[in-house]
């Protein structure tokens, strides 16, 4: 289980942050760390918290957050979570499952096959993007669903292989995080074959999932021409 902490960096002299929730491209290591947190959401509040404290200094002090429980590479305290990315990514919409608004999200929630994501500027840009999607689904509805996922900045972990016939293939896990908004439920599962089993009452803000890429490219032969 991650361990989410807030560490308090030396703030880079002439850094000049963009948001409370940006990292600096230089970092030495924490000069002290709060606190564990429930989740990481808990943790980037106070570390935003913590930043707009010292956003008008110029040579002060900088949170991040970091999971503990992880070897990070930028940081030998754990694996930076900051700053976090927002998607838009499909899901398969549940057999029997009917939502009430376009901010539901199912309990049981499956990427949809094939489905990519979609980057967005900031959670608000994310939220938007499903809301117009989810009320065309719901107009027409059909096998696919949309929703917000947050993801954490370093990949839980990385691996690189070499085969005989030079393709080289990259395996990287990261951690993401389904989000409900705050106005969404999760639906109506009276229908789905599954609604007496406690999966339908289950109530989350967020799910937590690791997902594991696969990708893999030829390498170019030595001498070969770019």
């Amino acid at each position: 289980m991650a361990r989410y902490q807030v560490a308090i960096l030396r703030r880079p002299a002439g850094w000049e942050p963009t948001s409370p929730g940006d990292v600096p491209p230089n970092m030495e290591s924490p000069r002290r760390m709060l606190p564990e947190a429930e989740s990481v959401f808990d943790a980037v509040r106070q570390a935003v918290a913590f930043n707009e404290r010292e956003g008008r200094k110029s040579d002060g002090h900088w949170a991040v957050v970091v999971d503990r429980e992880t070897a990070g590479r930028l940081l030998a305290e754990g694996r930076l979570c900051t700053p976090i990315g927002y998607k838009v990514t499909p899901i398969w919409w549940p057999e029997g499952w009917e939502p009430t608004s376009p901010r539901d999200v199912p309990n049981c929630v499956f990427k949809a096959a094939g489905g990519s994501a979609r980057a967005a500027a900031s959670y608000a840009e994310a939220e938007a993007s499903v809301v117009a999607l989810n009320r065309q689904c719901m107009d027409r509805p059909g096998s696919t669903w949309y929703v917000v996922v947050a993801v954490e900045n370093e990949p839980v972990s990385t691996s690189v292989a070499f085969d005989a016939g030079g393709t080289e293939t990259t395996v990287e896990s990261r951690r993401l995080h389904v989000l409900r908004p705050e106005q969404g439920t999760r639906g109506n599962c009276d229908h789905c074959p599954a609604h007496s089993m406690s999966c339908a009452h289950a109530d989350w803000s967020h799910q937590v999932q690791t997902v594991t890429a696969v990708e893999s490219r030829p390498l170019r032969p030595a001498g070969g021409v770019a």
